[in-house]
């Protein structure tokens, strides 16, 4: 057996923790995977934690897509694919050519500054709607809009076109915000491409661009179970060819196995107990910390 694969009780407690949270991660909030990722390489070398992960991830990722499957929002997954491909062939470039340890920091550096953008914008959005309305002039009409005035249609007055301006062929402009919104989505695709490839942290980014799009809880996390499953059985030949999945690894990878349990367990508890907005502020909060991680490691 392979002395860097003993089971020593250090790769016990904290392969286990390691499980855990990459269980709770499956189904409950995707960015704490990183968090395993970086857990189970610090009590095995990461190339052996990298083999000994893959399996325990495949068997979150089959449970996660089993609980969350019929929630899969399969236009956002084909509309992933160009910039996830595009990040893939950067991380692999970045393996190759550049340092890993610059390439996961500018990862980081990435996720650290998009989820606390995504946070303050959430945040502010929050202040905004909790703001009493503005009081009528005396003796003057109600605003647009308020329970007694009239309400002004999207398709009409100053604002019409607002959110997008029709053209001849019947289509439509994106306005800058929501081209914004897309080139914004599309680096993070590509970010996840790139992290997957490099540091096994894809899920931090793959949240926040579902977040981005305004899908629902169980809709994120059935989009990413599935997402990363295809990911990962598609790695699984290319491990075991490597020699990181093996007899060995396995072995580990079982022992680990009831953390992994015991994470997807409790991470369905916690899916549904917590709010809509306490979930998103909470994955938006452990992308940040992840992409901090990332970046002073």
């Amino acid at each position: 057996m392979d002395t860097a694969l003993d089971l020593t009780v250090p790769v016990i407690i904290g392969g286990t923790i390691a499980a855990l949270l990459m269980g709770l991660a499956k189904t409950g909030l995707p960015p704490l995977g990183a968090f395993g990722a970086a857990v189970i390489a610090s009590v095995l070398p990461p190339v052996q934690a990298a083999g000994v992960a893959l399996p325990l991830l495949i068997v979150g990722d089959l449970v996660a897509v089993s609980a969350y499957g019929r929630n899969v929002r399969w236009h956002i997954l084909r509309g992933l694919i160009p910039s996830v491909a595009l990040g893939i062939a950067v991380g692999f470039a970045a393996l190759r050519w550049a340092p890993p340890d610059v390439s996961a920091r500018i990862v980081g550096a990435l996720l650290l500054l998009a989820g606390l953008g995504d946070l303050v914008r959430q945040l502010a959005a929050r202040r905004s709607r909790r703001r009493p309305p503005a009081d009528p002039p005396p003796g003057g009409s109600p605003p647009s809009g308020s329970a007694t005035g009239p309400v002004s249609s999207p398709a009409s007055g100053p604002t019409a076109g607002a959110a997008e301006r029709p053209v001849p062929d019947g289509g439509v402009v994106p306005t800058p915000t929501r081209l914004r919104d897309r080139i914004a989505r599309t680096a993070l695709g590509a970010t996840a491409g790139v992290s997957t490839m490099i540091a096994n942290a894809g899920g931090p980014p793959m949240s926040l661009y579902l977040l981005r799009t305004g899908v629902s809880r169980a809709g994120l996390l059935g989009t990413v179970a599935l997402f990363f499953l295809t990911v990962n059985v598609a790695k699984l030949p290319f491990s075991t060819g490597l020699g990181l999945v093996s007899a060995d690894s396995l072995h580990v990878s079982l022992v680990l196995l009831p953390g992994m349990v015991a994470g997807l367990l409790l991470g369905r508890l916690v899916a549904h107990r917590i709010s809509g907005p306490v979930f998103s502020t909470v994955v938006l909060i452990a992308t940040a910390a992840a992409g901090a991680r990332l970046l002073l490691a």
